[in-house]
């Protein structure tokens, strides 16, 4: 932390405008719609702790069942359209989930620090379990490792402003190219509305994005039983440094949960940070990470980098 703020403050110092918010890994959330994105080419690798407490995988009625523990690498790639004042973008993603190497790094990390490790001590090392059941109905299972391709999101954004201040606005549709079962997808057709801001002078910026989620679901789905909403609010709020060469950028992020399962980590609003940098030398790369803000209801531990790799088709 030391390190971060030191490099906001000392380093010699293009991360203001608005790009595309982290999105929140957690397996019960990454099923619905991606945030709207900025709209430009782009390749992303995300790696993602996945992780429930074992003394919090049951409700206190005894009805819900929930197991998480696994590491999860992810490639998206976003292909943007212009269409007149408009730009169409598809969100391709794939997801290999697997029990993963950073287990004991995570302990080790928590040792360190003199924090507790959350409960990791009590789950086996390298397993693979995405699991959740309600009243003995099952919602979707994974144990063994596997490669999925994740539901797809079509977004139709709007932007306006020059590049000290301005914002867009969009409409996105989630398809469900990925299944119910493994938690790649959420089975229906899901859609996202929202927008977003950015303001920025001299070498600091400020940004900002909200959005409403709905939940489309099939006729027997079992997310009916396990969803108290069928719509749920998300934002992000974010602050920028750019200097000569380093850029870094901190947003906070907040999402509300559709979930009324009795399991506090599962139907608990959520909170992250997240830490992006760049520089001047590589303007076309993103590197940075995401931890859980206290709330317990998004992965210990995200890192990403991206790369960006033209312009939008038509323009």
């Amino acid at each position: 932390m030391r390190f971060l703020l030191l490099a906001l403050l000392l380093a010699p110092p293009r991360l203001l405008a608005q790009e595309s918010p982290r999105p929140n890994r957690v397996a019960w959330l990454e099923i619905f719609p991606e945030p709207l994105p900025q709209g430009v080419p782009e390749i992303a690798l995300e790696v993602s702790s996945q992780f429930l407490r074992p003394d919090l995988e049951n409700s206190g009625d005894g009805r819900t069942f929930a197991r998480l523990d696994g590491e999860e690498w992810q490639l998206t790639l976003d292909l943007p359209w212009k269409l007149g004042p408009a730009i169409l973008n598809l969100r391709v993603r794939a997801a290999q989930r697997g029990g993963g190497l950073l287990d004991q790094t995570i302990v080790n990390w928590h040792n360190l620090l003199g924090t507790p490790t959350g409960g990791r001590e009590a789950a086996p090392k390298g397993r693979v379990a995405y699991h959740l059941e309600r009243d003995g109905v099952l919602v979707g299972d994974l144990d063994r490792a596997r490669l999925s391709l994740m539901d797809t999101d079509l977004a139709c954004l709007v932007p306006f402003g020059v590049p000290e201040g301005g914002g867009r606005v969009g409409v996105s549709l989630q398809l469900p190219t990925g299944s119910r079962k493994d938690f790649s997808g959420s089975g229906g057709w899901d859609a996202v509305a929202g927008g977003a801001g950015w303001w920025r002078r001299g070498a600091w910026g400020v940004h900002a994005q909200g959005e409403r989620v709905f939940i489309g679901l099939p006729e027997g789905s079992p997310y009916r039983g396990v969803l108290g909403a069928r719509s749920f609010s998300r934002a992000w709020l974010g602050l920028g440094y750019q200097g000569r060469g380093l850029g870094v950028d901190l947003t906070f992020g907040y999402s509300e949960s559709p979930y009324r399962v009795g399991i506090r980590r599962i139907d608990g609003a959520g909170l992250q940070q997240h830490w992006t940098f760049s520089h001047r030398a590589w303007p076309n790369w993103r590197f940075g990470f995401s931890e859980e803000a206290g709330s317990y209801t998004s992965p210990d531990f995200s890192a990403f980098i991206s790369w960006r790799y033209g312009k939008p088709r038509g323009v």
